[in-house]
């Protein structure tokens, strides 16, 4: 396929995640990134035609996929227009499902040799509620950062600094998932990497006003500060950067994806956090950020990711 007049994309927006309006926005600004002259069809998910979207397609159609969280970026879309044989911008059904378990993700780092803060992982549809509730090792020292182990955008986490919290920032996470991730807090920089077609971007550090980045500081105008490049010592940033595509390649990431790390302050270890397979796609969201440092403007990032997707 190639980008021309004839060319057919569908921007697969919305869904039914818990991030379903940041989903909006991203496909807002793809849209009006795309050349003029394509053919587009801008298809928004919900409850009533999550089954019948497919539809809507032929297999001459790429579908950017602009849906965060949820089922556009837990591999069940992915491996659904798999079946149907359309293709799709990021990455695959597999890679999907194992990056959007935060459980999996941070094994696959320890096995690659990238730190990442320890954790326990509980499922509060069984007794594992009460493996944390009486947990007397010394696995764990408050704080602690109690999480779902299936969302994004840090919706349903919190950061405990009190052991009498931890009950009220079990039930919080568990508004978005069963599985929970309880997690060591570690203090330091945010720092986040994008990579574009198997390249790491500039690291972008984060300075939330608030001194942490909840979905507010993420989403509201304002509430954060972004450094791109972050100033950081040349050989660290080497060493993040690796880090960052070793666990894109483990994962099986395609396309684009965002790993997030914390340097911790006492340290200067990157601890690994999360990885992204479908990040925010906003002009002012962080991987358009890092490209535009590395001289990629928003519509030539669109285009890119279009191609590779063309491509693979």
């Amino acid at each position: 396929m190639n980008i021309n007049s004839s060319f057919n994309i569908a921007i697969l927006f919305g869904g039914i995640s818990s991030e379903r309006e940041v989903s909006i926005k991203s496909a807002m600004e793809i849209y009006e990134a795309l050349p003029s002259f394509l053919d587009i069809n801008l298809i928004e998910l919900n409850h009533s035609n999550f089954s019948s979207f497919i539809n809507e397609l032929d297999e001459d159609t790429l579908v950017f996929n602009a849906l965060h969280g949820g089922e556009g970026e837990n591999g069940q879309i992915q491996s659904y227009l798999s079946h149907h044989k359309i293709s799709y911008t990021g990455s695959d059904a597999t890679a999907s499902m194992l990056a959007m378990n935060k459980h999996f993700t941070k094994i696959i780092a320890l096995e690659n040799n990238v730190l990442t803060p320890n954790w326990l992982s509980i499922n509060l549809n069984n007794s594992d509620r009460s493996k944390i509730l009486s947990y007397k090792s010394n696995k764990f020292k408050i704080p602690v950062v109690v999480k779902p182990n299936f969302q994004g955008s840090t919706l349903g986490l919190s950061v405990v600094d009190n052991i009498n919290k931890i009950e009220n920032a079990l039930d919080v996470a568990s508004i978005y998932s069963d599985n929970i991730i309880v997690e060591k807090f570690i203090k330091g920089r945010e720092l986040t990497v994008g990579i574009l077609d198997d390249k790491a971007l500039d690291i972008v550090e984060v300075i939330p006003k608030s001194g942490f980045y909840d979905y507010k500081s993420k989403y509201t105008k304002g509430e954060s500060e972004y450094i791109c490049p972050a100033k950081l010592d040349k050989n660290l940033s080497a060493k993040i950067k690796e880090y960052a595509l070793r666990i894109h390649n483990a994962l099986g990431c395609r396309h684009y994806s965002r790993i997030d790390f914390i340097l911790c302050e006492e340290t200067e270890n990157p601890y690994m956090l999360e990885v992204n397979t479908l990040p925010g796609m906003s002009k002012t969201s962080l991987l358009p950020m890092s490209a535009k440092s590395k001289g990629i403007n928003f519509k030539s990032l669109v285009k890119k990711i279009i191609k590779l997707a063309i491509d693979n």
